[in-house]
């Protein structure tokens, strides 16, 4: 590094100039510093600060061979000015020049770092260019296709708007990776539109945002192309393939109001977790149906079954309708088990509250038994003392007994397990917060769209290996020796 001697102007002003040969490290800056640091007190006029990179020039001669001709120095001032500025402040120096360009405010510096910015990325689509046609400007062509000028696009960039050249050639063959065709926004602002959507934005609230925050303008429609571009991936995710066996799945819907034929509907999303036989847990799927029914439910079984899945050991869900018959058809092996905590709450919907206490004490001796006899002993006092004041409850537990009580075969490590689906409420929760703000959803894409970019937010919290599967799993290949593949 070369710093030039500081000298006094006529009047007595301190005036700076340095100039800076490669290479450009932190510890170089730091030395700028040191010596900025004591002359500052001075409070001068200007300081001057040229970076120069090296870049040498060859020329082929007849030979073949390519020999230096010269050196030419580019000035780079852009990250020196900025730390200068960071270090004292706009106001400390009335002019701070930049390779030639004066900056005496943020707006200079904003001014200097766009004209940078739109010439680096025209010289990278020169490159590209030229590794496209295989020689450089000016040289023999190496085929009939040519350079064929240039063409003016505005790219949209967290830093605002910016009137690009890009480079031509004859036969349109080119396709910048920089900045692809067809496309004005860069990757960044995509990526925050997709995470403003996950979080359950509208899309005037995210052409809002982004215009407030970035100074770029869009319109819904060109949001909505954005959001779009999610459909293909969701596609392809619903149709991955699956394990050929799981150990426990969960089931359950979650409610929407989406717009349909200008009317505004309830719509059920179906969602699957289950749990393979490593003990990897993960969402299987996800589905808008209009409504819970046996056909529906059918149709989401048949869909895992397509993906690779020849059995499911438990499977557990609320008294959803329709679904125990479909499980019955589809995968008939599997033991289908009620969640137990769903069963108490719709319980005590007939129950008066004086009554509350009592009933759920006699519930505890049903669901806390030790085995299937216990339990039934216990069904057994808590229909005594209360069918003939609350018979709907006393039937509804009738009804759904054996699905209910499937968990009491089972070790304690599988019965906490599977006796209630509040893992898969918890998910359903955790979508919730993302999706409230949205009331009501244009179409069924829309809201998958925004379920989906959900669930990818909280990924953390369902895509993971289960705790102490090891011990779960050697139950489970005790009770089911012979299924397990």
């Amino acid at each position: 590094m070369k710093v030039t001697d500081h000298f006094k102007a006529a009047n007595g002003e301190t005036l700076i100039s340095f100039e800076i040969l490669p290479p450009l490290k932190g510890g170089s800056i730091q030395k700028i510093f040191d010596i900025l640091d004591p002359l500052m007190e001075f409070n001068p006029p200007f300081i001057d600060v040229t970076y120069h990179r090296e870049e040498f020039i060859y020329k082929k001669r007849e030979s073949g061979y390519f020999e230096k001709v010269a050196v030419r120095k580019r000035p780079g001032t852009v990250g020196i000015c900025a730390a200068l500025m960071n270090r004292y402040g706009v106001d400390a120096v009335p002019h701070l020049i930049c390779g030639g360009f004066t900056i005496e405010d943020k707006d200079d510096f904003n001014e200097l770092r766009d004209q940078l910015f739109k010439r680096g990325i025209e010289a990278l689509l020169k490159s590209e260019l030229t590794a496209h046609l295989g020689h450089q400007e000016g040289d023999k062509p190496s085929s009939s296709n040519i350079r064929n000028g240039f063409s003016e696009k505005t790219i949209k960039t967290s830093e605002g708007e910016h009137k690009i050249k890009i480079p031509r050639d004859r036969e349109a063959t080119f396709d910048p990776v920089i900045v692809p065709k067809h496309k004005s926004i860069s990757q960044e602002l995509e990526d925050c539109i997709l995470l403003l959507y996950a979080k359950g934005m509208s899309n005037r609230d995210i052409i809002e945002f982004i215009s407030h925050t970035y100074g770029v303008e869009y319109s819904p429609s060109q949001v909505s192309l954005i959001t779009n571009q999610l459909l293909e991936d969701i596609r392809d995710w619903q149709q991955r393939p699956l394990q050929d066996q799981y150990a426990v799945v969960w089931i359950d819907a979650i409610h929407y109001k989406i717009r349909q034929d200008g009317k505004v509907i309830s719509k059920a999303c179906m969602i699957v977790l289950g749990i393979d036989m490593e003990g990897k847990q993960d969402i299987l799927s996800m589905a808008i149906v209009e409504q819970e029914s046996a056909s529906a439910w059918s149709g989401i079984l048949d869909d895992l079954k397509s993906r690779g899945v020849k059995d499911i050991l438990i499977l557990c869900s609320d008294n959803l309708t329709g679904l125990t018959k479909a499980v019955q058809a589809i995968f008939p092996q599997s033991i289908h088990q009620i969640c137990v905590v769903h069963q108490i709450r719709n319980s005590l919907r007939y129950v008066s509250y004086k009554d509350r206490k009592a009933i759920i004490k006699d519930i505890k001796g049903i669901y806390q038994a030790s085995n299937l006899e216990m339990a039934e002993q216990g069904f057994e006092k808590f229909k005594q003392n209360w069918e003939a004041k609350y018979p709907m409850a006393i039937k509804s537990w009738e009804n759904n007994w054996e699905n209910l009580t499937a968990f009491l075969e089972y070790p304690k490590e599988i019965r906490k397990l599977i006796y209630t689906t509040n893992i898969i409420e918890s998910f359903n929760a955790s979508l919730r917060k993302y999706t409230k703000n949205k009331r009501v959803f244009p179409t069924d894409d829309a809201a998958l769209k925004s379920i989906y970019l959900a669930a990818q937010q909280i990924r953390k919290k369902w895509h993971k290996a289960r705790f102490r599967w090891p011990q779960i799993y050697n139950q489970l290949y005790i009770h089911f020796e012979n299924r397990i593949l």
